[in-house]
């Protein structure tokens, strides 16, 4: 059976010679371990996966330092990681300990000093008062020994003033003072130490003055003596005041010491805990060195690991932005589309060359105010204000503007650009020529109009013949009936007046209108389309609701589509629901860069077959209609460079939508009146 150690001081050294030859054994085993054979011919590798000792502990092959030294760090991080325990923790922190170590062996030998110092102090000055205290009852035991009541006052106060003594004072058996003799200070009137025995001396020391009082019993009474113990005696109660404060602020500056430790090692420690969660390699940086299990060369392997992958980081974030710069610059080059971005500061940051193609403008527009750089195009420059102003997105919009004498156009839409943070960075424009669009559109009007134009002709001499043989018939009748000439003469006037208005509609969708452009108050035309119905077609109410914002245009064709339209609703609705409040309705609104007016009836509707014959010239259901109404407004909404389309009212009839585009911001609102001129 073994011999166990037993608890012992013998046990425990030979733990402790147990363990340090452990200790030895494993370094050994660890350089060993870093030991590697190569086979003969094969070259070095510089990059080696990391071996795992027997240990666990992870030996990293690296080029050596500057010191020699290659790094081994605790045990695998790899096996640590593995088990759910941080690298860290793998590593022993020896810094943490040998600091703490180092802090406290010094307080504590601080302490010790003064400790030490404070003993030899209170020591001299305990050996200081007892010579003084021996001195004083030599004095005492020399003196004359007289009661108290008797004579010899004289020599008693010859031997004071020869030994140099401050005073000599008796007093009877109860303590209190027959007289003094000598010094300048009185005795007090009472014993001031304690009642001596027979033939033994009372030692006192006296704060105020400080002095040291011998008394001794003599027959009938006690001699007192007092000595003057010179300056020293000042630190008696000093060296009191020590005693008493040195352990107390020993035992703060102990506690005081602990918190500032924690204090002291909280960053290393937050240092040490976010190396932890840093996802790199232990080591990650050849060349690195460090001394082996040594949490302080830990922290330097990972910040240099760190510092190496953001250099790493930074490169590539910097290539795949090179590339990303790169492909964006071809990108606008070769995109067909404008591009225009203006800073929040309302400066063209960059305009691309097909941007610069479409706006006809060559130079570097770059750092220029975009009011300058677009002045020639208003409705461009007014729509990028507007978002800088605002920060909304502009809609779909379509521009017109004449360059070197040609009339062109463009699609384009405005929106605010916002960075990652929600902060205003300025507005992007993307934008579309339209000019050979509209272009090619034009010519398929035309070819269209033209054929149309041919229906309409038709159409129209028709009704020319229909009313020259009315007005012929007419006018035989008031030849043969003279006495009916009035009548027959109103008829031949109704029917040159229908010719006339033939003619009108005809001339209107025959030839391109031209008119000048205007801002039109769309809230006016509606009122006044509104009454000029309501005055028609007596008991007819039609309710308006708005908005009507503000378009461009003509006045007075915007006034006869409207009206045109309520014409057409009212017709359509049967005389019994004419006067229901919600049976013909106007409304207006406004939604993505568009004015729309609805109006809506309670007619038994237009079948979705029918719906694109409509607005065709002639077309008609009524038994007198003419069939240019809604051509008519069809025509004008195209003038205007919008759309008439018609659905079905939910509750039932017909709803004719009249679209237009939205005006420019320039447009929008009225003209300031000019002020008057004084006087």
């Amino acid at each position: 059976m073994e011999e166990g150690r037993g608890d012992g001081p013998r046990g425990r050294q030979d733990a402790r010679n147990d363990r340090g030859t452990a200790g030895r054994f494993r370094r050994h085993h660890r350089r060993s371990s870093r030991v590697g054979v190569r086979e003969p011919g094969r070259p070095r590798s510089r990059s080696r996966p990391p071996r795992i000792a027997a240990d666990g502990a992870a030996v990293r092959s690296f080029p050596r330092s500057r010191r020699g030294r290659r790094v081994l760090l605790g045990p695998s991080p790899d096996r640590a990681l593995s088990r759910g325990v941080p690298v860290s923790a793998a590593v022993p922190r020896t810094f943490r300990r040998e600091s703490r170590l180092f802090l406290w062996v010094a307080l504590f030998l601080i302490l010790f000093l003064n400790l030490l110092t404070l003993f030899f102090f209170r020591r001299a000055v305990d050996w200081g008062s007892e010579s003084i205290e021996r001195r004083a009852s030599e004095i005492l035991r020399r003196l004359p020994i007289d009661q108290p009541g008797a004579g010899g006052g004289g020599s008693l106060g010859r031997v004071a003033l020869e030994r140099d003594i401050v005073y000599v004072a008796t007093y009877d058996a109860r303590g209190r003072r027959v007289r003094t003799l000598g010094g300048e200070i009185d005795a007090p009137d009472a014993l001031t130490t304690a009642v001596p025995a027979p033939g033994k001396i009372a030692i006192a020391w006296r704060s105020s003055p400080i002095l040291v009082v011998a008394t001794t019993p003599v027959p009938g009474g006690y001699l007192s003596i007092a000595v003057d113990p010179g300056p020293g005696a000042a630190l008696r109660p000093l060296a009191r005041s020590f005693t008493l404060v040195v352990p107390i602020a020993g035992a703060a500056l102990v506690v005081l010491a602990g918190f500032y430790l924690r204090s002291l090692l909280s960053p290393y420690d937050r240092l040490l805990a976010a190396a932890d969660r840093a996802p790199l390699p232990v080591p990650a940086v050849p060349g690195a060195h460090a001394e082996p299990g040594d949490e302080r060369e830990f922290l330097i392997e990972r910040f240099e690991s760190t510092i190496a992958a953001l250099k790493e980081k930074e490169r590539e974030l910097k290539a795949r932005a090179d590339d990303l710069e790169t492909g964006a610059r071809l990108l606008s080059r070769n995109l067909p589309t404008g591009v225009l971005s203006v800073a929040a500061d309302e400066t063209v940051v960059e305009l691309n060359e097909s941007g610069q193609e479409i706006l006809k403008l060559s130079g570097n527009l770059h750092g220029r105010r975009y009011q300058e750089a677009f002045e020639t195009i208003p409705e461009f420059r007014d729509s990028i204000g507007e978002v800088l102003s605002e920060r909304k997105p502009v809609g779909r919009r379509e521009i017109r503007w004449v360059s070197a004498g040609e009339s062109r156009s463009f699609g384009v839409t405005v929106t605010p650009a916002e960075g990652a943070d929600g902060r205003f960075l300025g507005v992007l424009a993307l934008f579309t020529d339209l000019t050979e669009m509209r272009k090619l559109e034009a010519r398929m009007a035309l070819t269209r109009h033209l054929s149309e134009l041919g229906q309409v002709s038709a159409g129209a001499a028709h009704e020319f013949r229909n009313a020259a043989a009315a007005i012929d018939g007419f006018a035989d009748l008031a030849l043969r009936s003279p006495g009916r000439a009035a009548e027959h003469l109103k008829a031949i006037r109704r029917e040159a007046q229908e010719m006339s208005r033939v003619t009108s509609d005809f001339l209107l969708f025959a030839r391109p209108e031209k008119f000048a452009r205007e801002r039109v108050d769309l809230d006016g035309v509606a009122s006044a389309a509104v009454a000029e119905t309501e005055t028609a077609f007596p008991g007819v109410v039609v309710r308006l609701h708005g908005p009507f914002p503000a378009v461009s245009g003509s006045e007075v064709l915007l006034r006869r589509a409207l009206v045109n339209l309520l014409r057409n609703a009212v017709e359509a609705t049967p005389p019994a629901r004419r006067g229901e409040p919600e049976a013909i309705r106007l409304d207006g609104s406004s939604r993505d860069g568009e004015i729309l007016m609805a109006v809506a009836d309670r007619g038994e509707g237009v079948e979705a077959s029918r719906r694109d014959e409509i607005f065709l010239p002639f077309y008609s259901t009524k038994p007198r209609g003419s069939g240019f109404g809604l051509a008519i407004v069809a025509r004008i909404a195209e003038l205007h460079g919008g759309t008439v389309e018609v659905g079905a009212r939910k509750d039932g009839g017909a709803l004719f939508t009249l679209r237009l585009p939205e005006a420019a911001p320039s447009l929008r609102h009225p003209p300031a009146s000019p002020a008057p001129s004084p006087g």
